[in-house]
């Protein structure tokens, strides 16, 4: 009694501040059935505990606590495995709800808790996994958010790539309509110089023919007092130079085309070129070579060599003066200081209209002579320039190096200073040796094919694109002394020739690689090259070490 007196007194003291209504009448509810969590009074507990539904219900006070009790954890819930039982308590082996078959089947033997229990255990353990999850949930909301950004940028990046790709094929499409308009429009100022040529050829070969049938009619006069005046006042009857033997015309070759093709390292349109064929030329053999010309500059090394048009007329650097020099037949016109060190390497060439680009100072920067000042169109600081030559398409092979790191390329750069693209001995595979040191001397040239050679103690030939064709280190050739390369050129039958230090020659290969000859300057074997070009005559112009340049006829 006492017990039950407590009880009721507690009961009493936690009971509902505020009435709620029964949930089957209007009757103040004053009970709690926690197994349908329906609110009874009085009258409804006694139906519901009666019925035959409801009867094994577990109703009790209604009170805040139970209310909240009831509204968290029930007093059973449907079987998951047999859905016609009750699973009212709980498998603490399994950690779930189990009914009275399961406990007859698979849960035979494990331990059980109240219902209560295991819900408030589950609960809690959810609870701190909860928390667990709400302090990585700012981690996942950021990295959601990054994402979203993430597709907005790519959804961005598509249209600013595609637009690219419009832009360069627009780009691609009007270089390759420019290459093909030059192309047409050398193969019209080619022929108009040819055929300017043959108009000449053609007026002198009439002149010849007209001079002939007046002096024959002359000579054959009727009248016979004229007849016999031209025979004794004309000088040129008599005259052993009369009738002079007809030399045969010098007509130029037809013009061929070389085929262009896209580079593979980066897409540049090689647009191949136009060139007058050379079927009927030939290279003389070695004791047919004729010096034509001895140009005397000075007393120092002549280094570097380019032909004008003019005959006889060279832009030069000598060891022995800090500037670049321009010479027309062995008189001195135009002078550029240099302000630095003598270059061992070939500092100078020249493009189209005979612009001089030439490189200077500090090694990194090239100037092209247009008017009377210099324009600097490029600076390629930290490297250093170390020799230069033009190309059949009117740009530039530059040879790159950074001493420092033993760094050399070949970069291909337009007259507006854009580099095209690089190449370097690492992507053709051709040196695995430091290309450059202080003792190696550097040229460049570009072959009629489009090939790239490169004198810088041995000689590589490499394709337009960077591939390596072949290497030639002089073995082919019989010397006394090794074989040390120094100025290289290249001629109309794509000729690679090579001035060799060492041996007082220049090799001359063809343009695969095989040794045809080694040329030597007639009277004159001690004569050093050290530097060469072929003139607008296709003669070999040859910068010695004694400070003249020797002019040789070397074709046929």
């Amino acid at each position: 009694m006492y017990v039950y007196t407590m009880a009721t007194v507690l009961g009493e003291q936690h009971q509902m501040q505020t009435p709620a209504h029964s949930d089957t009448c209007e009757n103040t509810a004053k009970h709690l059935c926690k197994s349908c969590h329906d609110r009874l009074c009085d009258r409804c507990k006694d139906i519901h505990s009666k019925s035959k539904g409801t009867f094994d219900h577990e109703v009790v006070l209604l009170t805040f606590e139970s209310l909240t009790l009831s509204s968290e954890c029930p007093s059973h819930v449907v079987c998951k495995w047999h859905p016609k039982f009750r699973a009212s308590i709980g498998c603490q082996n399994c950690e779930v709800p189990v009914c009275e078959k399961c406990l007859l089947g698979e849960h035979n033997g494990h331990k059980v808790i109240e219902f209560s229990l295991l819900f408030q255990y589950k609960k809690e353990k959810l609870e701190q996994r909860l928390s667990a999850v709400l302090s990585e949930l700012p981690k996942y909301e950021s990295e959601l958010e990054q994402v979203r950004v993430r597709q907005k940028i790519v959804s961005e990046n598509n249209d600013t790539v595609k637009n690219e790709i419009v832009a360069y094929f627009k780009k691609l499409f009007s270089t390759l309509d420019a290459s093909k308009h030059r192309l047409l429009n050398s193969v019209d100022l080619k022929t108009k110089a040819d055929l300017n040529i043959l108009k000449n050829q053609e007026n002198d070969v009439q002149n010849y023919i007209q001079t002939m049938q007046e002096n024959m009619a002359n000579i054959q006069n009727e009248d016979l007092q004229e007849r016999i005046s031209f025979i004794l006042y004309n000088i040129r009857v008599t005259d052993n130079t009369f009738p002079r033997i007809f030399q045969p015309c010098s007509v130029p070759g037809m013009m061929k085309y070389s085929d262009g093709h896209l580079d593979k390292v980066l897409v540049q349109t090689i647009t191949g070129r136009v060139y007058n064929g050379t079927e009927n030329t030939k290279l003389l053999d070695t004791d047919s070579v004729q010096l034509i010309k001895t140009v005397e500059l000075g007393k120092g090394v002549v280094l570097s060599l380019a032909s004008c048009l003019e005959a006889e007329t060279f832009w030069v650097f000598l060891s022995d003066k800090n500037a670049f020099e321009r010479y027309e037949k062995g008189l001195l016109i135009k002078k550029i200081k240099k302000i630095n060190r003598s270059s061992e390497n070939k500092p100078i060439c020249l493009v189209k209209n005979e612009n001089l680009v030439l490189f200077r100072k500090d090694y990194s920067t090239i100037f092209m002579l247009e008017d009377p000042n210099m324009k600097l169109f490029l600076d390629v600081t930290p490297l250093a320039i170390v020799c230069i030559c033009p190309t059949k398409d009117d740009e530039l092979y530059i040879g790159l190096v950074n001493a420092t790191e033993k760094h050399f390329a070949i970069g291909r750069f337009n007259l507006i200073g854009e580099c095209k693209y690089y190449i370097t001995p690492m992507h053709g595979k051709w040196s695995s040796e430091y290309i450059f040191t202080d003792d190696k001397k550097l040229y460049i040239n570009e072959n009629l094919n489009g090939d790239i050679c490169l004198s810088m103690g041995t000689v590589h030939v490499l394709c337009a694109n960077g591939d390596h064709r072949f290497t030639y280190d002089g073995k082919e050739a019989s010397m006394s002394q090794p074989f040390l390369p120094r100025g290289i050129c290249t001629d109309v039958l794509g000729h690679i020739l090579i001035a060799d230090e060492n041996n007082n020659g220049i090799h001359v290969l063809d343009k695969d690689g095989k040794f045809q000859t080694i040329l030597k300057i007639p009277g004159e074997s001690l004569a050093t090259p050290i530097s060469l070009c072929v003139d607008s005559q296709s003669n070999l112009c040859i910068g010695c070490k004694d400070g003249k340049i020797r002019i040789l006829k070397y074709l046929d």
